[in-house]
């Protein structure tokens, strides 16, 4: 059996905190997508994620990067791409003063219910079309 196709329209996603989900695991196994939003002087620290890739489009604003066992530092603005492969330690920082808006990509799924999307949330009737 097919999955059904998932709209979902500005704004609609599911959220947990300032990340909105538009992809979950409960819409696909192969990964997450979510648009996040970093207020100034917000970020996340250093972590890794050991069976998952991260990555990332900078939409708006500066975002800082701090990446690998080196702990080199990037500066991401609009257009920038970042792919962080999994166990590679990185940290995210808007130094800037305006809001940072970032596409992100987590492959596989999984991430969105590890910060909080529980099933009994999964469940809440979103955008499809067909089966």
């Amino acid at each position: 059996m097919s999955r059904p196709v998932v709209v979902v329209e500005p704004g609609g996603g599911q959220r947990v905190g300032n990340v909105e989900f538009l992809a979950r695991t409960a819409d696909t196994p192969y990964f997450n997508l979510a648009i996040v939003v970093l207020a100034p002087g917000q970020g996340v620290s250093s972590h890794r994620h050991h069976d998952e890739d991260d990555s990332w489009l900078v939409l708006d604003g500066l975002l800082s990067v701090t990446v690998g066992e080196d702990a080199r530092e990037v500066q991401a603005g609009p257009g920038t791409y970042v792919l962080v492969p999994a166990d590679t330690p990185h940290a995210l920082l808007n130094a800037g003063d305006r809001d940072v808006r970032l596409l992100n990509v987590h492959a596989p799924g999984g991430f969105d219910r590890r910060i909080g999307i529980d099933e009994r949330q999964e469940r809440t009737p979103r955008g499809t079309l067909g089966a």
